[in-house]
């Protein structure tokens, strides 16, 4: 088939035009108010501002999406008709998937055997799927182009004609990389498994495939040069050469051990989707043995892409993060399908293909004929005049912000910090955002603390924090409160920074500003027995009673090897008074399978502020703890020892004198 068709090249259009026509009907014509807001919109109106202000992803600070989304998000900001990232959230999410359009009909227009029936038929099965209809679906669309340059090169006739596509192939895998760190890794991992096992099937080519595998990874090491060259030229903040691609492995290494929830998809729909899964690994191996170098080169790059990307739904288990990571694989099963019905033709393969089909229909979360309506609501209502309204849409201060908070007096000199992860905020006061981590809870590693806390000594910053107490206005992530997941940056907070007024703003959030002065914790050692019960659990009871406002802990926790198949689950702590528990929690591994030091607060949520305050907080008494790791799935791996080395009994001491501002 001629990849050259303007037949093929006008299906790819027209289901692309569809596709962003549906995109704008879909999107919401809003923000809503404050209670709407989650850390999701925080991260997506905090990656265009940032740049606006002249801050890069992976330059200046660190998060789940690099420079390139943070390119994505800024478009759609752009595109607004005053800047206002909070209220071109609809041109932001119309952004991303304006991308994986984009990204969808550069895939299939790599795709040399799919003709113009096929690419149609592909589109009309992601439609009634939903698939990629998710605004972060350029993450595995943009893995997906890598797969098909992988493809073009294997099926070059010439060696000069491979070399290139493998290296087209290695500068993919930087832009996987500069989109989400964790997808250069899949990426080049994929390209190097699909040149090797081609090779031992291969074995005329197998000095080309070996060169071609090894221009791949020298092209993406020489493109990790030059980004990281970039980087320490164009900021004097970036401190040594590597530090982007060091980070960024803390980021992922961080993720898989303290980011991590329990399978969130009924059983049947699993088992659907298992189904589903062992057909297309199965056809597409039997195809890509079986049935010709083409088709066995096309399919190769996609059956590994889908394989490596399931990782990331074995760690995050949502519904969200689920389809995400087998999206590749259900593109992979809709290629085939497309195969069939206009190549292989067999009744037989494709009643087989279409029987699996229906299994996915049922098993997959967002099918159903909602594109059709959303085509019917354009028909009806002009997306160019939505699209318009998009343009200028205005939010109220009042009704974003948390209550009172547009009154504070917030310098428009300072920088805000907004902590753990309302990154909308400053956003929307129009003040400089400071925020050295994208959303605390990614600093999820001791490196990426000492980072975040170097950037915060870093003189000249006019800081001021606005600190959310966990679960009254702030969610955290899993059962984890924020000071045991970030220890180190909160106690940094602690020693430097003052309540600036007693009353709090919506209800929960308050304004920190460093005073000048130091202030130390006041810390006992707790001498503590420590046993065994029959149940697995550890125990610890302090040889008399003890009463804290925080409890410091040093402890370790080993996992065993399945940590890197499966998903670390954290310890659950428990804390008791005369046999009643008083608190109720869970600690991740912040340094896997190393010692490590953390909080943990007896204080209650609404009052914890107090912490800041010139005054001690209220302080709690305990005669007994205990750490059991969590009950999980059949995915999770629990630490195989939980080692506690020290516990301290951590109190507030009041200030002689409130600092004034």
């Amino acid at each position: 088939m001629d990849n050259r068709s303007p037949m093929k090249a006008a299906v790819i259009f027209f289901f692309s035009v569809l596709w962003l026509i549906v995109s704008i009907v879909r999107v919401p014509e809003s923000v809503g108010r404050n209670a709407d807001i989650g850390t999701d919109t925080s991260w997506v109106v905090g990656l265009p501002e940032a740049l606006h202000q002249g801050d890069v992803s992976g330059r200046d600070f660190h998060g789940t999406y690099g420079p390139v989304a943070q390119l994505f998000a800024f478009a759609g900001a752009w595109f607004h008709e005053s800047w206002s990232p909070l209220d071109a959230l609809p041109l932001i999410l119309l952004s991303f998937i304006a991308a994986a359009i984009v990204l969808a009909a550069i895939v299939l227009f790599l795709l040399k055997p799919l003709g113009w029936k096929a690419c149609a038929f592909i589109y009309l099965c992601c439609a009634g799927l939903n698939l990629f209809s998710e605004p972060t679906s350029f993450r595995a669309l943009v893995l997906l182009v890598s797969s098909a340059v992988v493809y073009r090169a294997l099926d070059s006739e010439s060696d000069a004609g491979m070399f290139f596509w493998a290296a087209l192939a290695g500068v993919i895998s930087i832009v996987c990389q500069l989109t989400t760190a964790e997808l250069g890794i899949y990426s080049i991992a994929a390209a190097v498994l699909a040149f090797g096992l081609q090779a031992t099937v291969n074995p005329e080519r197998r000095r080309s495939l070996a060169l071609s595998a090894a221009a791949t990874v020298v092209v993406y090491i020489a493109a990790n040069v030059v980004a990281s060259a970039l980087f320490i030229f164009s900021s004097s903040s970036y401190a040594n050469l590597f530090d982007y691609q060091r980070y960024e492995l803390e980021m992922i290494r961080g993720y898989n051990f303290t980011a991590g929830t329990p399978w969130d998809l009924s059983a049947w729909p699993t088992l659907g989707l298992a189904v589903v899964g062992a057909f297309t690994l199965g056809t597409g191996i039997w195809l890509t043995v079986r049935a010709g170098s083409t088709l066995g080169s096309l399919l190769l790059p996609l059956i590994l892409t889908s394989m490596i990307s399931l990782k990331s739904g074995v760690i995050r288990s949502d519904i969200g993060h689920i389809t995400q990571a087998s999206s590749p694989l259900i593109f992979t099963l809709l290629v085939i399908g497309a195969l069939f019905l206009e190549r292989l033709r067999s009744q037989r393969r494709m009643a087989s293909w279409a029987c699996v089909f229906v299994v996915l229909w049922l098993s997959w979360p967002w099918a159903g004929p909602y594109a059709a309506y959303d085509v019917w609501r354009a028909a009806t209502n002009s997306p160019i005049q939505k699209l318009r309204r998009l343009r200028t849409v205005s939010s109220s201060v009042e009704d974003v912000l948390p209550a009172g908070l547009t009154n504070a007096a917030i310098s428009s000199e300072d920088r805000v910090l907004p902590f753990p992860h309302e990154l909308y905020i400053p956003v929307k006061l129009q003040r400089r955002l400071f925020a050295p981590v994208f959303q605390s809870f990614n600093a999820s590693t001791k490196a990426l603390q000492d980072f975040y806390v170097d950037r915060l000594k870093a003189p000249g910053q006019n800081l001021t924090v606005i600190y959310g107490m966990d679960h009254v206005v702030s969610p955290t992530l899993g059962s984890v409160q924020t000071i045991t997941r970030v220890p180190y940056i909160f106690d940094y907070l602690y020693r430097h920074f003052r309540l600036a007024k007693n009353a709090g703003f919506g209800q929960g959030f308050y304004l920190l500003r460093d005073d000048g002065r130091t202030r130390e914790f006041r810390s006992v050692e707790v001498a503590f027995d420590s046993v065994r019960a029959q149940d697995g659990a550890y125990e610890f009871r302090p040889r008399r009673p003890q009463q804290c406002s925080l409890l410091q802990l040093v402890l370790q926790m080993r996992y065993p090897l399945a940590r890197y198949l499966g998903r670390p689950v954290p310890a659950e702590l428990t804390v008791f008074r005369e046999g009643q528990s008083v608190l109720q929690t869970e600690i991740v591994s912040i340094e896997p399978n190393a010692s490590f030091s953390t909080y943990i607060s007896l204080i209650p949520d609404s009052q914890f502020y107090e912490v800041f305050a010139g005054g001690a907080p209220p302080a709690f008494a305990w005669d007994r703890m205990r750490i059991v790791p969590e009950q999980s799935d059949w995915l999770g791996v629990p630490p195989g020892e939980i080692r506690i080395e020290r516990i301290s009994c951590v109190d507030i001491p009041p200030l002689e004198t409130q600092g004034k501002f």
